[in-house]
């Protein structure tokens, strides 16, 4: 029997240890965002490898300081392998202790992309996006209130999407831009499957 998709079933797949999460910026170290939105230059990247499927559960996009009038974020998939020129690989961790120590994940995770040599993602699919103009690390004091970045589609906050094939390497991406100088965290969550217990082939 093929997987069903419902936010009642993501307790469940963290129970079975299927759940992965990753982080870009840790504890009081923030990351440095892009100054914009380009495709060859993700700030978070999970490579997935053929035969592997994942199902984002969730992505976070905190900003802590910036300094521009423009702040936006994208969440999308590619069919194809973007490539890790120029990003610093992040291992994922299990988020049920009881694994984290010996399951290891089978995708690839990239934050911090310094260049746009890489392959162009295809066949794109923006599954989540926000705008913002106010600054907001300045809330409170004359800008526009701000919602954190919250992309959960399970949960009604984006449009679910599955990502990965039998054949070719496919890659979820997390991009962040800013017109100026910004910084923040990204955190994320996944379930893995493979191929054949995805689809039940």
């Amino acid at each position: 029997m093929a997987i069903t998709l419902n936010k009642a079933q993501e307790l469940q797949w963290v129970k079975e240890g299927r759940v992965y999460h990753g982080t870009h910026g840790a504890l009081t170290t923030p990351a440095a965002f892009e100054t914009d939105l380009v495709r060859q230059t993700p700030d978070f990247m999970i490579r997935v490898p053929a035969g592997v499927v994942i199902v984002p559960l969730r992505v976070l996009v905190v900003a802590e300081a910036t300094d521009t009038a423009v702040f936006q974020a994208l969440v999308s998939t590619c069919d194809n392998d973007p490539g890790t020129t120029g990003r610093t690989a992040f291992t994922p961790i299990n988020v049920n202790s009881r694994y984290a120590q010996r399951t290891a994940s089978t995708v690839t995770c990239y934050v911090t992309s310094t260049d746009n040599s890489g392959t162009a993602p295809t066949n794109v699919a923006d599954v989540h996006r926000a705008y913002v103009q106010p600054r907001i690390d300045n809330v409170g004091t004359g800008s526009a209130s701000f919602d954190q970045v919250i992309y959960a589609p399970l949960h009604g906050k984006g449009a679910p999407c599955v990502v990965g094939n039998e054949n070719n390497m496919n890659a979820f991406l997390v991009y962040v831009g800013a017109a100026g100088t910004s910084t923040g965290y990204i955190l994320t969550a996944w379930a893995e499957f493979t191929y054949a217990e995805f689809y039940a082939v």
